[in-house]
């Protein structure tokens, strides 16, 4: 997903962001943090949070992390905002503070068999009828870019019966409306569903709503 803050735009699928009209360069990590905070916004991100996002697991110098901030607010020219897009909280994080002037949704191709969709803040994941396996690396997955999420994270089946998510013994976890899940947990439209540290919304696409998953939710919002 694009998005615009200002002058500044954000492109999570094709990893790129712009000050007005020139492209700017991030390193990898200096990307993930930008796009961490960007998601969390406007949200302060703890420093411990920070780091086990991008170096899970791993001892890095305490230079790193404010490196990493002085190369974002470099590049996008943060010292001339009033106020700037980056804040810190002295002794706690970060947190990137903007209104959203715009969204523009990267093009996804849907197939016919496209079912359900997990919607999040950057980018958007088209499921389909069947089991899909969604981690960080392999073969044959839905593939999600985040440290947090595992290489085979979580399996999320769909038929006509309805929707079940699974997590696969991942590190970080999975969520489904702020519980972490132990075993395969039934999940309906508006369902919140965290990967790791990426929080996603759960769309069924309208033409597969099931009269059993209309009647789950119906009965849900009673209750």
């Amino acid at each position: 997903m694009r998005l615009q803050f200002d002058d500044l735009t954000f492109d999570s699928d094709t990893r790129q962001v712009w000050a007005g009209k020139k492209e700017v360069r991030l390193s990898p990590k200096a990307f993930d943090l930008l796009a961490l905070l960007v998601a969390r916004r406007p949200k302060a991100v703890s420093k411990a949070d920070i780091r086990e996002h991008l170096w899970p697991g791993t001892f890095v110098s305490d230079s790193s992390l404010p490196s990493l901030v002085s190369e974002i607010r470099d590049a996008i020219v943060d010292h001339r905002r009033k106020p700037g897009l980056l804040r810190t909280l002295h002794g706690f994080g970060y947190a990137f503070q903007a209104e959203q002037g715009s969204a523009t949704k990267t093009e996804v191709a849907p197939n016919d068999s496209t079912t359900a969709w997990l919607i999040g803040s950057t980018a958007e994941v088209a499921l389909l009828r069947g089991e899909n396996i969604i981690g960080r690396e392999g073969d044959g997955l839905i593939l999600v870019k985040s440290s947090t999420v595992s290489r085979r994270h979580a399996r999320l089946a769909i038929d006509a019966s309805g929707a079940v998510v699974e997590d696969l013994g991942s590190k970080n976890g999975t969520y489904v409306n702020d519980r972490r899940i132990n075993s395969p947990t039934p999940v309906v439209n508006g369902d919140q569903i965290r990967i790791g540290s990426l929080l996603f919304t759960f769309r069924l696409s309208e033409d597969s709503e099931t009269t059993e998953t209309q009647s789950s939710r119906s009965g849900r919002l009673r209750s």
